[in-house]
């Protein structure tokens, strides 16, 4: 699996837009992220993926300065946490106890961009790459 990833890579770094898996949209390096804006108080959900990976992040309760997100990866490597603490200043979010998770393997920073409604998360293990989390409807209570 990894040799094919380093074989692949340098092409999708070449390839088409299509083939880096954004359907010809924006790239994340030239993606806004604008507004003086918050991250809303009421729960909201924001998705995205990358090559194989795919991220989650529902925001359960948020005061305006700290709440509670539930963290999901699925794909090569997956890990769930329910019920993080996380801290929002000048919508730089640090998710403070996350380690139990399974997601001691990742490395990442996230940004609210209030004007856009989504997250940029800059993840640097176990692979350096920049991803947008799209806001998207939150399951209701009991569904997965």
């Amino acid at each position: 699996m990894v040799c094919w990833f380093f074989f692949v890579l340098p092409f999708l770094a070449s390839g088409s837009p299509s083939l880096r898996g954004d359907g010809g949209s924006v790239y994340v390096d030239s993606v806004q992220c604008t507004g003086s804006g918050t991250l809303p108080t009421q729960p909201v959900c924001f998705s995205g993926s990358v090559l194989l990976e795919t991220f989650d992040i529902e925001v359960v309760s948020y005061d305006g300065k700290v709440g509670t997100v539930n963290l999901k990866a699925e794909g090569s490597q997956s890990a769930q946490c329910d019920g993080a603490q996380f801290e929002n200043q000048e919508n730089a979010i640090t998710i403070e106890n996350d380690q139990g998770c399974g997601l001691s393997k990742y490395d990442y920073t996230v940004r609210y961009c209030p004007d856009q409604d989504s997250l940029i998360v800059n993840l640097v293990k176990p692979f350096n790459v920049r991803m947008v989390l799209n806001s998207k409807s939150c399951p209701a209570a009991g569904e997965v």
